[in-house]
């Protein structure tokens, strides 16, 4: 059966349902039958094209696999020891920041505002940017999450597991706030 063919067809066939009584059933169970043959044909003609290019697809994509991986990476390591760098640079730079602002004040040992401020603009930052013959990297500072005491986190923020609360009631474990419940479906 080509698309023509199959297209044709389906302009044909009423898919407006309404179930009401046996009759109407048996219609919408005929109607379900005649389009499941047709998406039947209709994948089976995709599939004498999309079959050899995905396997002439796949032959390539084997071919440069092991090779992309390898550069992946490569690529990878080289990027966290850079973050693992500038960010070890980073905490330097705050505790240096850190120092200065707990020596501003009044007395010995004690630093003008003004000398704060001239120390703090003479520290050492990591580059934002850096260029090379070959390309530049630029960093952008990140906020991630570091969980240091999983206790104290209050249950609000620990999401549910939908897949395996279903697993668990299915092998017959009984779980507080949660039930399974049938539920009929058409299937040819």
């Amino acid at each position: 059966m080509t698309i023509e063919i199959i297209a044709k067809e389906l302009d044909s066939i009423n898919p407006i349902v309404v179930i009401k009584d046996k009759d109407s059933m048996i219609q919408a169970t005929e109607t379900l039958s005649k389009l499941n043959v047709l998406l039947d044909n209709l994948t089976k003609e995709k599939e004498k094209i999309t079959k050899p290019l995905n396997e002439a697809l796949k032959e390539v994509r084997s071919k440069y696999k092991p090779t992309e991986t390898a550069l992946e990476q490569n690529i990878d390591s080289i990027r966290q020891a850079m973050s693992k760098f500038q960010t070890e640079q980073l905490r330097i730079q705050k505790v240096e920041e850190d120092k200065i602002a707990n020596r501003i004040g009044e007395g010995k040992g004690k630093l003008k505002i003004e000398t704060a401020i001239k120390k703090l603009n003479e520290l050492e930052r990591p580059e934002e940017t850096i260029n090379t013959e070959y390309g530049a990297i630029k960093f952008r500072t990140d906020r991630v999450l570091k969980v240091v005491d999983i206790s104290a986190i209050p249950d609000e923020y620990f999401d549910l597991n939908d897949s395996r609360l279903l697993k668990a009631l299915k092998a017959g474990t009984i779980v507080a706030g949660a039930t399974l419940e049938d539920k009929l479906v058409p299937i040819n």
